[in-house]
């Protein structure tokens, strides 16, 4: 009697996890922030790689770095913007490539786009998508100056 019921648990699961896959519920495993789906103008390839312990002044971070498939900037700024409601948005240049990254108000989880290189101001493809989480979380002179690639440690 038990074991039935045991199917039918485990079928329901299985069902509701495809279910929300199937309507565009994507997320990124480490961060649970949406990844875009097919029909958003950014396109990721799927596995990201997984980088443990990066050291951000006195926290640590784990980030998941997606590299972009197809997609310009300005369209994955406008994209995560609708996305990451209530996150902020700074935007820098580091090594001749476009910098945007949003993050929330603890510093805690950030989403950061990298362009192609190219001048201020163009808009070029997306080079790399970068989902990360910090601990304990860093303040927004911090965030830029990642951007910039002159973090400012206090």
């Amino acid at each position: 009697m038990k074991l039935p019921f045991v199917l039918v648990t485990l079928l329901a699961v299985v069902l509701s996890v495809r279910a929300e896959s199937a309507g565009g519920g994507a997320t990124d495993p480490l961060t649970k922030l949406p990844l875009p789906t097919a029909g958003a103008p950014l396109q990721l390839h799927d596995n990201p790689n997984t980088i443990d312990d990066v050291p951000v002044c006195k926290s640590k971070s784990t980030m998941n770095f997606y590299t972009g498939r197809s997609g310009t900037v300005s369209a994955a700024v406008t994209w995560y913007t609708s996305q990451l409601s209530g996150f902020r948005h700074v935007h820098g240049v580091g090594s001749d490539r476009s910098q945007d990254t949003f993050y929330n108000a603890t510093g805690t989880l950030i989403v950061s786009i990298t362009g192609m290189p190219g001048k201020e101001g163009q808009d070029t493809n997306v080079y790399s998508i970068i989902y990360g989480t910090i601990q304990p979380g860093v303040s927004d002179r911090i965030i830029a100056g990642m951007n910039m690639q002159k973090v400012v440690c206090p």
